[in-house]
């Protein structure tokens, strides 16, 4: 009876245990699982939080931009610049907010990048569509511009370095002044001379050419000698904003495209006009410019 006693108490020690080392390797098994899935989550988060961290506000400004606009990063990069009044897009940035404006139209959109969303405030329409009087306004996860607009990166920096969203409106405001000792028949040979080399600039007897300086019928003021060497230019304070033929490929000039530049007052004074040779070149051609 008594070794009875002791082969059933053995047979039950060896199931408890061999039962204990089943739950043991369940129980690490399912820890295991819920590792790799702590694991594949945690990387998961890590990749979309790296996509929006590829891009600044400055691009998430840009983005909101195309987003209500539904027009392409590389036609807003060929967008004319507006300066002053003139026809064309005027963009600008003031902290965390972005102007866009179309000019004549008169029309503006805010962009206001957040921590985690881009807020677009425009002109409505009565049916939502934008362009309109009422006030509108939409906002977009950072994660859903980041996925529509990681490859136009490249045009939309283009987009950043044209409107100088690179400085801050604070920053643009309190640039260097405008030289005043320039008149505008000087600063129209200083911006021709930018734009074709000081070294066109001519006053040998043999050259009887006279610069002209006149007004376009897009606004804008025209310097050069009637030839596609001709610069169209406006000048807004000290900035400059300039156009000039594509000579980049062999197209004929009355078909090639304006290309646009921007200098300052300031610079084409340091770079053309301070050594006395080049004073005495510039007054020359300035003092015999005609004007039409």
């Amino acid at each position: 009876m008594k070794k009875r006693l002791v082969i059933a108490s053995t047979l039950m020690i060896a199931l408890t245990l061999a039962a204990c080392g089943n739950q043991s390797s369940s129980t690490k098994d399912t820890s295991s699982s819920v590792k790799t899935a702590k694991k594949v989550s945690s990387s998961s988060s890590t990749s979309a939080t790296k996509q929006t961290d590829k891009f600044n506000n400055n691009e998430y400004g840009v983005m909101g931009y195309l987003m209500l606009s539904q027009t392409s990063a590389s036609k807003l990069a060929n967008t004319t610049r507006s300066t002053g009044d003139n026809e064309g897009m005027k963009i600008t940035k003031n902290g965390n907010t972005y102007t866009f404006g179309v000019f004549p139209m008169g029309h503006s959109t805010n962009v206001i990048v957040n921590n985690d969303n881009v807020t677009v405030k425009y002109d409505e329409n009565t049916d939502g569509s934008s362009m309109g009087d009422e006030n509108g306004s939409r906002t977009y996860s950072k994660d859903e511009l980041a996925n529509k607009y990681a490859n136009q990166k490249d045009d939309i920096d283009k987009v950043i370095v044209k409107f100088d969203l690179n400085k801050d409106s604070n920053t643009i405001n309190n640039q260097q002044a405008a030289p005043t000792d320039l008149d505008e028949k000087t600063e129209a040979v200083l911006i021709y001379a930018k734009a074709n080399g000081f070294d066109t600039l001519d006053v040998s007897d043999d050259n009887d050419a006279s610069m002209e300086l006149s007004t376009a019928d897009n606004g804008r003021k025209t310097v050069g000698y009637g030839s596609d060497g001709d610069v169209q230019y406006q000048i807004d304070g000290n900035n400059v904003t300039y156009w000039t033929l594509d000579h980049s490929n062999d197209t004929p000039a009355y078909k090639q495209k304006m290309v646009e530049h921007t200098t300052t007052l300031s610079e084409l004074k340091q770079e053309f006009y301070t050594a006395g040779n080049q004073r005495q070149t510039v007054d020359i051609i300035s003092d015999n410019m005609e004007e039409d």
